[in-house]
């Protein structure tokens, strides 16, 4: 199974302090080992910026290196026709609060037919996608 992991996931996983971090760590230690995880350079960039500010440095860094180094995830770069469609769902879309970021994971997942998203946000509700943990 493929699942798309968002940046209120990722930082819920590694920041003890989240209200979501048991959540996030039952649900991936029980989660199938084949299971796949995609995410973004961007939400990538989110997750370290995210954890810069609530945690410190030292937790930014450690959590960087770790997403990098495993081998469940696999890091997807943005690319000028993303980013093209992205463009027109951030402004399609005026009644949303959906970040760029989050634009950019929805027009990943359409175009690789994902539906499931790991996120502690309602946006992927509202894209129609899968979330979990529930």
């Amino acid at each position: 199974m493929k699942i798309f992991l968002d940046t209120s996931f990722i930082v819920a996983f590694y920041n003890g302090e989240d209200k979501n971090h048991t959540r996030a760590r039952a649900f991936m230690g029980e989660a199938d080992q084949s299971l796949s995880c995609l995410i973004s350079d961007y939400v990538f960039d989110e997750v370290l910026t995210v954890l810069l500010v609530r945690g410190g440095k030292a937790l930014s860094i450690e959590a960087g290196r770790k997403i990098l180094e495993d081998e469940r995830i696999d890091l997807l770069q943005i690319d000028t026709e993303t980013f093209d469609k992205a463009w027109l769902v951030y402004q399609s879309f005026e009644d949303k609060q959906w970040s760029f970021t989050d634009c950019t994971s929805y027009v990943l997942m359409k175009n690789l037919s994902i539906d499931t998203g790991a996120s502690f946000d309602n946006h992927f509700d509202q894209f129609g996608f899968i979330a979990v943990p529930r």
